[in-house]
């Protein structure tokens, strides 16, 4: 498809509204993008990806880049996605889907070249919405260099119906950006040139916290605060990850003073001083379960469409019980072969339009 309204679900053109708006994780949501499986292959292998993924996972990546994910588990993952899309637009949610991409294409720029692609599937790694604007970002994979191609006609559609199209600086992706084998620095990625994912950032009205991982460096941050303005502040948050990669799964932010943590990886701010803490319960997945992209406690990673209500992967009853007696409406929706790919209902979203505006919820000093 190449149409600016590419495969749209409850499409309601005659809305009105801004193109796009989204201050908060929690806002009512009435716009939503929804990635997609379909044509998704596995990562050209690159050393840093050590940093983050399952060491099972390795050798087949080593030996499988640019080719096919597993056709029997893609086709259900991407069943469970187009299921979610139609879940969400009966509550009255307008859904979007990226274009079809070629990912298995094999691509080059003067200095490195990757078997292929990955993926659309995770809209939240390559764009975030700030008030009215869309973000592109920089991404550290090689293999994720054109990712936010499947999603550009929906961004020049928000364009040109008023929203403000802030993509990062080009990287370059040399050898500089990554630190070698020995040594000792904590990241994978150098200060060598900007460099985020967009899921290391969570988003509080005027204030954004953000995360340094293994795809998201200083130089990134510090752009990122550039431009975006002094309108809103950037507040670097620590969390205990080894193989940090995307805030989402350690930080989930489901209503104001409310806040869902990983118990092992989250590590208090006073910027949440005064918020209420629940510790997720530990994930359900069978040990067998092929996970070839991250952990399963990707498990708390769920989506909030208004600041009761939140969407659930449907077979976690622990998560469940524990949010339902936080005062949470659950959505169940199936979704655990997309687990196997990396993320879970805030990856596979982009919230481009909630309802609300910008306001401070967090406990920053007076100055800062």
């Amino acid at each position: 498809m190449t149409s600016d309204e590419s495969r749209p679900f409850g499409d309601r053109s005659g809305a009105a509204g801004p193109a796009v708006n989204s201050y908060t994780e929690w806002d009512p949501l009435r716009e939503v993008v929804v990635g997609s499986l379909l044509g998704a292959v596995f990562p050209t292998w690159h050393d840093s990806l050590e940093h983050t993924m399952p060491e099972s996972a390795w050798p087949v990546f080593r030996g499988h880049g640019g080719s096919p994910l597993p056709e029997r588990h893609l086709k259900a993952a991407e069943a469970e996605l187009d299921n979610l899309a139609e879940v969400l637009t009966a509550e009255g949610i307008r859904v979007r889907r990226p274009d079809a991409a070629r990912h298995h294409r094999p691509f080059r720029t003067p200095e490195w070249e990757s078997d292929g692609g990955l993926y659309a599937a995770m809209p939240r790694d390559s764009l975030i919405v700030v008030g009215d604007a869309i973000v592109e970002a920089p991404m550290a994979w090689r293999c994720r260099y054109h990712e936010a191609d499947a999603f550009r006609p929906l961004i020049k559609s928000y364009f040109r119906r008023g929203a403000r199209w802030l993509p990062a600086p080009r990287p370059q992706l040399t050898d500089e950006l990554y630190r070698g084998a020995h040594d000792p620095g904590r990241w994978a990625v150098t200060e060598f040139e900007p460099v985020f994912d967009a899921a290391d950032f969570l988003r509080f009205g005027r204030d954004l916290i953000v995360q340094r991982s293994h795809v998201t460096n200083e130089f990134g941050i510090d752009w990122m605060r550039s431009a975006l303005g002094p309108e809103f502040a950037v507040h670097t948050v620590e969390t205990d990850d080894a193989h940090a990669m995307h805030i989402d799964a350690t930080i989930a932010a489901l209503a104001p003073g409310k806040l869902l943590v990983h118990p092992g990886r989250y590590v208090h701010s006073e910027l949440f001083d005064g918020w209420e803490i629940l510790p997720a319960p530990p994930p359900t997945l069978p040990a067998d379960w092929p996970m070839y992209f991250c952990s399963p406690w990707v498990s708390m990673n769920v989506l909030s469409l208004d600041p009761e209500t939140v969407v659930v992967e449907r077979q976690e009853r622990p998560l469940i019980e524990a949010l339902t007696a936080w005062g949470f409406r659950c959505v169940e929706v199936d979704l655990r072969h997309v687990y196997s790919f990396g993320g879970s209902f805030h990856c596979v979203t982009l919230d481009t339009v909630r309802e609300g505006g910008p306001g401070r919820y967090l406990s920053v000093p007076s100055g800062s």
